[in-house]
């Protein structure tokens, strides 16, 4: 299980952001995750498979999140990841997201089933 921050607005689908600042976002989220994935797959092994992604998403704040927003602001994670795996991310399939309680900052915890 790796932890990667709680994604920015402008990751989120209905975040309205200039494209260069989505841009740099994007580039910084799949660079993340797959620096955190790296150093995950140093300490363990490898899925021989990866099915798919499991999110466990730890909002800021208690406000709910649409689960189809949450799953298109994962996608730079899920682009990193893959990248970390060796495999192209279409492989992996739809993620399931579980929604776990608020905590300060935000996080989200991604396994790899």
């Amino acid at each position: 299980m790796i932890e990667l921050p709680f994604p920015p607005k402008a990751l989120w689908p209905n975040g309205r952001v200039h494209w260069g600042t989505k841009s740099r976002a994007t580039a910084k989220a799949k660079l993340d995750a797959y620096m955190s994935m790296k150093g995950y797959l140093a300490t363990m092994r490898a899925p021989a498979v990866p099915a798919r992604l499991v999110y466990t998403i730890h909002p800021k704040t208690a406000n709910p999140i649409d689960a189809d927003n949450a799953a298109a602001a994962m996608k730079a994670y899920q682009d990193g990841i893959a990248g970390a795996l060796g495999i192209n991310d279409a492989s992996l399939g739809a993620p399931r997201i579980i929604f776990g309680g608020p905590i300060k900052g935000g996080a989200v915890f991604v396994e790899v089933e």
